[in-house]
């Protein structure tokens, strides 16, 4: 039998969201997702079909980053990102890899849900019906490159480019450059 999550063990930088209604929607939705996930242990889920590597980890990678990059704007742009609404979107922009994928073997598949829906629509769905802010429901929903469009807020920006940042340094290079050519 699956075991429950320990939703703030496993993400200690939940504690940091200062609204504790949009904390207790992260730890909430991480909770109902994982009740509702093929996977046995959430070791197993990985950051995709195609990248084994622990989807755990990729959350933390990106968040972090995404953490940095918001110091470094705020010191050098002057500007003020929000921090609820960063690790919130966050440490929530892949949980719907728990149920859009599922164990195949020694690697994983899609599951039903994964190849009707958009990566990001059900962790969407699920933070909107959890009653977290709108803000928070788009970047979820806008953070992929398959996404429908690209965010629309400085919080967005940061984690599509953070989570790009990861899995492109680390796992698959799918980058190129374009020349741009100007009159």
């Amino acid at each position: 039998m699956k075991q429950p999550l320990d939703v703030v063990a496993l993400f200690p930088e939940i504690s940091a969201i200062v609204d504790e209604q949009l904390r207790d929607g992260v730890v909430a939705i991480w909770e109902e997702l994982w009740a509702e996930s093929p996977f046995e242990s959430i070791d197993d889920v990985p950051t995709s079909p195609e990248i084994p590597a622990s989807h755990v980890r990729h959350c933390h990678a990106v968040l972090a980053l995404a953490l940095a990059a918001a110091d470094v704007f705020e010191r050098f742009h002057g500007v003020t990102v929000n921090r609820d609404v960063l690790i919130a979107a966050g440490l929530l922009q892949d949980v719907s890899k728990l149920v859009e994928y599922e164990p195949n073997g020694a690697s994983a598949g899609y599951t039903d849900a994964g190849r009707c829906y958009p990566h990001g629509f059900l962790g969407a769905h699920a933070a909107l019906t959890h009653g977290l802010p709108p803000e928070v429901c788009e970047i979820i929903l806008s953070h992929s490159p398959t996404a429908a469009r690209f965010p629309t807020s400085l919080e967005g920006k940061i984690l599509y480019y953070a989570d790009q940042l990861d899995v492109i340094a680390i796992f698959a290079d799918r980058w190129y450059k374009m020349l741009l050519v100007t009159k």
